[in-house]
């Protein structure tokens, strides 16, 4: 039982928010009486809302996401992720959250490149658009299509300001490359010079809390370089989606 009330939980989403009983029956496939107990049993505790007939999360639901929240630190869960990234690639790289209030992603940690000469800084902190930069980018393509249109219909106004601004039809070209193949690249759009490789940081239900980047002087970013940045970050961005699953280890005990 506890399974098919997960099952009905996990259907309420930004993009769906309310559901009447009739409606999740034909969704879950489970019988009529079986799912009318379980709703009633979840509305009792709190975790759904009956709304004249059309079901919502309830204040259970939204307490318990607020404590999820409240313990759930990304840097400490992913930091050694981080670390094996700096290594393996020698270029500086960005741990990032998605803060969906300011439509943005933030630096939550970061680690300068080892290399000598030319090397790429961001201090934590910094806030970047959606619609600009590897990772952000990697965020924006994996949020539900409701919230890339809002981004898309707001102000497209590049963060480097050197850079040539981008069309709706463009970057809406873009999000789908980077929803097909998992990553991003991006050339000069957070600041001259430099490149971005991106991938996002999903949930199980594929949503995305934020993104690991890459940055690196364009002169350091020949097709050889660019294949290895992008195996890494695939790695990590495997290793960090197995994690969220419960399913993960720390580098060290794979």
């Amino acid at each position: 039982m506890l399974v098919k009330a997960f099952q009905i939980l996990d259907l309420f989403t930004d993009a769906r928010p309310s559901w009447t009983q009739a409606e999740l029956v034909r969704e879950t496939s489970l019988p009529r009486s079986t799912l009318g107990r379980l709703v009633r049993f979840l509305a009792a505790r709190g975790y759904l809302f009956d709304e004249h007939g059309r079901y919502r999360l309830g204040f259970a639901a939204v307490d318990l996401g607020r404590r999820a929240q409240v313990q759930f630190n990304l840097v400490d869960l992913l930091d050694d992720l981080l670390e094996y990234l700096a290594q393996t690639t020698g270029e500086t790289v960005m741990l990032t959250a998605y803060d969906e209030a300011q439509s943005r992603v933030v630096c939550l940690a970061q680690i300068p490149s080892r290399q000598g000469g030319l090397r790429v800084f961001e201090n934590v902190g910094a806030a970047f658009p959606l619609h600009c930069g590897a990772s952000s980018k990697a965020v924006l393509a994996f949020l539900p299509q409701k919230q890339i249109d809002t981004v898309l219909m707001g102000d497209l106004r590049p963060f480097n300001q050197q850079a040539k601004a981008r069309s709706v039809e463009e970057l809406r070209t873009e999000i789908h490359a980077i929803q097909t193949c998992g990553y991003t690249i991006s050339h000069e759009e957070t600041y001259p010079g430099v490149a971005g490789f991106g991938v996002p940081i999903l949930t199980p239900g594929g949503r995305p809390l934020g993104s690991f980047a890459v940055a690196a002087p364009l002169q350091r970013t020949d097709d050889a370089n660019v294949e290895h940045y992008l195996e890494q970050l695939r790695h990590v961005a495997s290793q960090s989606s197995l994690r969220l699953s419960g399913r993960g280890a720390p580098l060290n005990g794979e």
